[in-house]
């Protein structure tokens, strides 16, 4: 490939640096004439397995990487088979057909004990837009999945583009019925309809097992982690957690949850089919992750052993081309493997002008690894992945501050935006103190930077590539939403209540940052951008302002949010958490003549505050009368209640997303996968400077989520 389409590293230079991990290796693929005898040793069957199954990742035009895990079978004993210093040999076989009848690759390859017998390999040298199957071998016994993957198209194809995008998997939470719907219905499909790939959008594990709410059953069980944190005794203040629950702290821990959650058949048959594209959210690492900073029991604890630990364990588990990543023109990537380093628990340093916090042990543990990076598909898409939790400023909703607001139903915008300006707050000139209703405080931001969700350098990337992309879309990979969530409290008749935010741990909490990019890609005449979310367990749509309380907003840019594949859905907990209010739990419930609960937080979200609080009195008609088109600037479809996954195609003048909502997932559909519940279908037409992102629908295929009609 030319240098400004995608170009890597020379072979030579590329070989070493990939190289360079434990597991990982760059191989050639070349035409086999004939089905090769493999020189396995001569162990007997049934002393190795792959417990994990295998996958593909990051697919380029001429190479896409391979992976898997094998592990000898508990009890033989076969001498044969006995690893070597450890380690375990294997090989693997890439064809053009399932049959393994046109053998492209056969090679031997080692998976290392220090890598966790996991191996990582870039097989290059295939060709542009094909289909290759491709298994391991170790002794005897081969890798009970046949895995499917495809290359990308070369920079110039302007073939229509199809690909699904997910979150949110909690193993114990719900069963992941919905990775077999995705499977399932893609082989169903005529081949002109069948995926490209997969975007995982991160919450790929749990790292607390028991990450259940109390009062819930959970679906299944993690088991207890080799290490793990104190057994967790309930005190008052983690309603969410059960009885004994732990969090991981060792790499052990990590592995040891990834090995569970990819022992589940529905996981392992969507990774087998499909190539993945993965970037992480905070629970590969802490809940609310920041930097190196745990925020259990207080605002910031340090963790970067914690945080060197998680990033090796994602690097082994989740395929991914990091170093010798693609690029997007002359903008270098900047996207390298995990590498070790020397980290210790230590106090933080103090910020930089960036935000990022300047002790040693914090900077070692986030350069520990890279892994924002681009990828393109064909002339029509260009893929931004970004990393929203390794450089982040801390919140400011601190434990201060929440005691400072306590009473207000949500974190108030105006404090949530003056706070997160920093020292540049009204003008450069922040207040010397922050109030609500009688109580007031110094404000701890006024002589900090702005708050930042990217970090200063990924951010200079980030707009780069940006400008730099020459695709007709651009699709950026969020793993937490910048839709607007608000409530419009101040509606509320004598109350004295403050808009608020719904959740400040997505772009919501740093809306500083966010409006700087949206100008910033209205300025530079930048179209057809699209971001695509996950993080709050539910499926929403909309557009994404500029500045989203302007008498007149510009949307430069529309979002598409995912459903969790399997984690409680956003309207269970926000049922839950207002059930000890009653004005709170009509906004969020309404009953239908049947006295079934309806997810009214849908309308209430959209429409505002005393829509939903009218419609739960007097009915949907009554409701419509109080209608607040600016109660989330931008917000225009959310479906709360359910799970599942999103389906988007990508053509010249257009895009469609399909929202999949398989609804409950507490129990094992089995091979067959749970139906669709209903389907949420929207359509987004190409847009030139100065214009607005406009989006079409929802249209409806089964019976739609309250409060829409077909």
């Amino acid at each position: 490939m030319l240098k400004g389409d995608g170009a890597r590293p020379s072979r030579r230079d590329f070989l070493k640096l990939f190289g360079a991990a434990a597991g990982c290796y760059a191989l050639t693929a070349s035409p086999v004439p004939f089905l090769a005898r493999l020189n396995r040793a001569e162990a007997a069957p049934g002393q190795f397995h792959f417990p994990q199954g295998l996958a593909s990742g990051d697919p380029q035009p001429d190479a896409v990487l391979l992976w898997t895990r094998v592990a000898r079978i508990a009890g033989n004993d076969d001498p044969v088979a006995q690893p070597l210093n450890g380690s375990i040999d294997l090989y693997v076989q890439v064809a053009k057909d399932e049959a393994f009848e046109s053998l492209v690759l056969e090679r031997t390859v080692r998976a290392p004990a220090e890598a966790d017998h996991t191996v990582r390999l870039l097989v290059d040298g295939l060709q542009p837009d094909t289909i290759y199957y491709y298994r391991f071998y170790a002794g005897s016994d081969t890798s009970h999945l046949i895995g499917r993957t495809r290359t990308a198209p070369p920079p110039d194809a302007d073939r229509p583009v199809r690909f699904a995008f997910v979150s949110c998997q909690n193993y114990e939470q719900g069963f992941y019925g919905a990775w077999r719907r995705l499977v399932n219905d893609d082989i169903a499909a005529p081949p002109e309809r069948q995926l490209d790939f997969v975007l995982h959008l991160g919450d790929f594990i749990y790292e607390v097992a028991g990450d259940v709410p109390q009062d819930q059953t959970p679906a299944r069980l993690v088991g207890h982690m080799p290490d793990g944190s104190d057994p967790w005794e309930p005190d008052g203040s983690h309603p969410w957690w059960q009885r004994g629950a732990q969090a991981a702290v060792t790499k052990d821990d990590y592995r040891y949850l990834y090995m569970v959650y990819l022992s589940d058949p529905d996981i392992q048959a969507a990774r087998a089919r499909f190539p993945i594209i993965a970037t992480w959210d905070d629970h590969e690492f802490s809940n609310d992750a920041w930097q190196s900073a745990a925020t259990y029991f207080d605002d910031a604890t340090p963790a970067q052993s914690r945080k060197l630990a998680a990033n090796a364990a994602w690097f082994e588990f989740v395929p991914a081309i990091l170093t010798g990543a693609s690029s997007l023109d002359d903008i270098a990537s900047e996207a390298a493997d995990f590498k070790i380093a020397t980290v210790k628990d230590e106090p933080f340093g103090d910020p930089d002008d960036g935000f990022l916090l300047q002790d040693k042990s914090n900077i070692a543990a986030l350069d520990s690894i890279t892994i924002y990076r681009t990828l393109r598909w064909g002339s029509l898409l260009d893929l931004i992945l970004t990393d929203l939790r390794s450089y982040r400023s801390p919140p400011v909703m601190t434990k201060e501050v929440k005691e400072l607001t306590k009473g207000a139903p949500l974190p108030p915008i105006d404090i949530v935006t003056t706070l997160d300006a920093g020292r540049m707050a009204n003008g450069g000139k922040p207040p010397a103190t922050i109030s609500y209703g009688d109580k007031e405080i110094a404000n701890p931001r006024a002589d900090l930077p702005p708050g930042t969700m990217m970090g200063a350098r990924q951010k200079r990337w980030f707009k780069a590539v940006l400008k730099a992309s020459k695709a007709r879309w651009r699709f950026w990979g969020s793993s937490v939403p910048a839709l607007s969530m608000r409530l419009d409290l101040s509606s509320v008749p004598m109350a004295d209540y403050r808009d608020g935010y719904v959740g400040t741990d997505g772009w919501q909490g740093y809306p500083g940052e966010l409006r700087e990019l949206m100008a910033y890609v209205r300025a530079s005449g930048i179209t057809n951008l699209v971001t695509l979310s996950g993080d709050y367990h539910a499926f929403a749509a909309g557009r994404l302002p500029v500045d989203p309380d302007a008498e007149t907003p510009t949307f430069p840019a529309a979002e598409f949010m995912s459903g969790a594949i399997s984690s409680g859905d956003l309207f269970s907990s926000v049922e839950r958490a207002a059930s000890g209010n009653d004005t709170f739990y009509r906004i969020t419930v309404v009953k239908d003549a049947d006295g079934n609960d309806l997810p009214n937080w849908n309308n209430t979200l959209v429409n505002g505050f005393r829509c939903g609080l009218v419609t739960s009195y007097a009915g949907k008609g009554w409701g419509d009368w109080f209608v607040n088109d600016r109660a989330s600037p931008g917000l225009s479809y959310v479906d709360s209640r359910g799970h599942g996954f999103s389906l988007v195609t990508v053509t010249e003048n257009a895009i469609v997303v399909e929202q999949m909502n398989v609804g409950d997932v507490s129990h094992d559909a089995g091979p067959t996968g749970p139906d669709i519940r209903h389907k949420a279908r929207f359509v987004v037409k190409s847009w030139g400077p100065g214009e607005d992102a406009v989006i079409e629908g929802p249209l409806f295929t089964g019976k739609p989520p309250y409060p829409y009609s077909e």
